[in-house]
Order: structure tokens, then C-alpha cells, then sequence
């Protein structure tokens, strides 16, 4: 058995796809609604990047001198989180109305762990091991932002629509990758470099059903936000080992 401590860092790649409902007026107060600004669709990518620490435990299996094979599980608390603030303009033109939407929002993941087997290549006269590795991932994936739908409250038509959304929930994934682990001088111990990429799927987040609305009396309907976010992680990280004989 095997069991030791690590740290390093992730670096995210976060894809989000979003969608905004028009924004409509009653017109008259009682009378159907009417949009005042287009249907909004776009793409951004961030790159939440932090600190991670954790531990690990695992078995191996040595069955020839050159060949290991095992298994290894690990939990990690993450520091990684990206803002973004988008903002595109519009033009709408039955009824006019010019204005911008502005979205701000936040990706961020707090822990993962994965469950791996490992298969190994021993080599330095037996003092190290390079290996290849893959299995489960799972961990927390979050999104919380805002969306103002707004045109120049100078205008007739001035207005200003804001939308709150967010979503967390633990995904399952997936995850591959390579290392090489060594023995140090001090007998039982091991140092191992690990490379993983991790991927942990997808989070649809919705804004709430009201929104906070001001502009002109007439009754305001939409700008309600939907999102849909992939979660992908680039691993480097450094450990310690005791080996259990």
C-alpha cells in the first residue's frame, strides 16, 4: 500500500454557450407583448486557474522486474476560479430600441478527486517508474453571473432588465495521463511529477423566473438567461509516497 501528499496546479479551459430571451412590453397594458430587444446567442472561453493540494492511496502490483501495474485514488482541494464581463450592443428596429447586454459571470471549481488504474515501465536500475495513467473523475463545478438587458433610459423606450444566474452541482468524468515516480535515499519513500488531463462534463444553469425591472410602466417580460458550460482541466502537480511493505 501506498499513500502520500501532493501539490500543484490546474489550469481550466471553460467553454460557455448562452442564450438571452428577448425583452417585451405589454402594448398596450392588457394587450399582447411586444419584443424591444433580439434574441441574444454567443460563445466565450475562460481559463480558471489555481493552486491544488491534496493526498493519495493506492496498491501496486510489481509482475516482472520491468513491469507495475495498480491503483491509485486522490482528493484535491482547487483554487480555481475566472471572471468575465462580455458586453454586446444592439439595435432593434420595430420598435426601436438601442441599447447593450452586459454579462458578467464567474466558472470556479473547489475540489475533485480521481479514481485511477496505473500501468508502469520500470527502468534507472529499479530506482524509477514512468507511467500511464487514466480513469474517473469527479468533482464540484459552479457558474453564478448576472445579465442587464438596457437601452438609454433617455430614450421613449429606455429600459433595464437584470437577470441573476448560477448553477453548481459534483459531475462525473473522465481522466488520462502519465507520471514518473523515483525512490529517494530515505528507504520507503518515493517522489512521483504527474501530468492529467480531466474532464468533468457539462453544467446548464437558468436564471431565476423574475427579474429585476426598470424602465416604463408598461408590464416587462424576458431576459431570462440560459447557460451551457463544458469543464476541462490540465493537471501538473508533485508528490510524496511512504510505501507500505
Amino acid at each position: 500500500m501506498v499513500v502520500g501528499g501532493n501539490v500543484g496546479a490546474s489550469f481550466g479551459n471553460v467553454k460557455t454557450d448562452s442564450n438571452v430571451t428577448p425583452v417585451s412590453f405589454q402594448v398596450p397594458p392588457g394587450g399582447p407583448f411586444i419584443p424591444f430587444s433580439p434574441d441574444i446567442t454567443g460563445s466565450d472561453r475562460e481559463y480558471p486557474s489555481g493552486f491544488i493540494g491534496g493526498g493519495q492511496i493506492g496498491y501496486n502490483w510489481q509482475f516482472s522486474p520491468i513491469l507495475v501495474a495498480g491503483l491509485e485514488a486522490d482528493f484535491q482541494g482547487a483554487l480555481e476560479r475566472d471572471t468575465n464581463n462580455l458586453s454586446n450592443p444592439f439595435t432593434f428596429t420595430a420598435p426601436v430600441a438601442t441599447g447593450t447586454v452586459v454579462t458578467n459571470y464567474t466558472t470556479q471549481k473547489d475540489w475533485f478527486g480521481t479514481v485511477r488504474g496505473r500501468i508502469g515501465y520500470v527502468w534507472g536500475n529499479g530506482e524509477v517508474m514512468s507511467y500511464l495513467t487514466g480513469g474517473l473523475a469527479y468533482g464540484e463545478v459552479k457558474i453564478n453571473g448576472t445579465n442587464t438587458v438596457s437601452a438609454p433610459g433617455g430614450s421613449a423606450n429606455g429600459f433595464s432588465v437584470s437577470q441573476a444566474f448560477g448553477h453548481s452541482q459534483v459531475n462525473t468524468g473522465w481522466t488520462v495521463g502519465t507520471g514518473t515516480e523515483g525512490k529517494l535515499l530515505i528507504p520507503g519513500w518515493t517522489y512521483k511529477i504527474e501530468w492529467l488531463y480531466v474532464d468533468l462534463g457539462t453544467l446548464d444553469a437558468t436564471g431565476v423566473t423574475t427579474a429585476a425591472f426598470a424602465g416604463i410602466v408598461n408590464p416587462m417580460s424576458g431576459g431570462q438567461v440560459t447557460a451551457h458550460t463544458r469543464f476541462t482541466d490540465t493537471i501538473l502537480r508533485a508528490g510524496l509516497n511512504y510505501q507500505f511493505h
